[in-house]
């Protein structure tokens, strides 16, 4: 049983890989809407792993409201921020590949966002499109072997505070400053709480909040995943 702990955000990483559940199984957990969309994936490979990322939120949010996993109420905001209007929490997620991550809070506003690293053969040219100023003029005495990493560091900054704002990318990441180092940032007067996530080296992840809370990250225990189809 999953315990929670009051003025915590618990957060879930993990790979899909680990989801050794059927395809069919997968869908009845879903809502008609997101198997809708599941079916207008072409490619079997990403229609698989979008079954898979809404799977698993869906069991953990099920573990944490002890509700099952079909009769979760999940609406999508406008700009794509997942909602679930019978329940007092905030929720978030995040896929990149083969890889999710998962947040709940019962004290404000979340956002999450994780990248897989890989190359980035135009990493300076797609640095104009996000960055600020400021933080172009610092981003060109980055050594030439960290630009990626650097790179997406700023990226899960900026998508982890605009989707905690409940606007996603429909903003302009150009109209936020993150930095790289800095704890709190500030966008549209409010402030945000900014965590790096310690996950492992092919990922990068940060965590947005409006208040700060303790980081608890969790394991997705196999008999969660059971307990969810049975």
């Amino acid at each position: 049983m999953l315990i929670r702990q009051t003025g915590a955000i618990d957060v879930w990483v993990f790979r899909h890989s680990q989801l050794t559940i059927s395809t069919l199984h997968m869908r009845e957990v879903l809502s008609p809407a997101e198997r809708e969309r599941a079916e207008k994936i072409r490619r079997i490979d990403m229609r698989r792993s979008y079954l898979q990322a809404k799977f698993a939120f869906r069991i953990i949010l099920s573990a944490h409201l002890r509700v099952p996993p079909r009769d979760l109420q999940i609406t999508v905001s406008r700009f794509g921020k997942p909602r679930l209007p019978a329940h007092d929490i905030e929720v978030t997620q995040s896929h990149s590949h083969d890889w999710s991550a998962v947040a709940v809070s019962a004290l404000g506003l979340v956002g999450i966002d994780i990248e897989r690293w890989c190359p980035l053969a135009k990493c300076r040219q797609l640095a104009c499109h996000i960055m600020t100023d400021q933080e172009a003029r610092v981003f060109e005495h980055i050594p030439r072997e960290l630009t990626v990493r650097k790179f997406l560091e700023l990226w899960t900054r900026k998508e982890a505070v605009l989707k905690c704002a409940g606007l996603g990318l429909h903003q302009d990441p150009r109209g936020l400053h993150a930095g790289w180092d800095e704890p709190t940032v500030h966008f549209g007067n409010v402030q945000y709480y900014l965590n790096a996530l310690p996950v492992c080296g092919q990922l990068v992840a940060h965590l947005a909040s409006q208040v700060p809370q303790t980081i608890i990250l969790r394991s997705l225990p196999s008999k969660l995943v059971l307990a969810a189809v049975q």
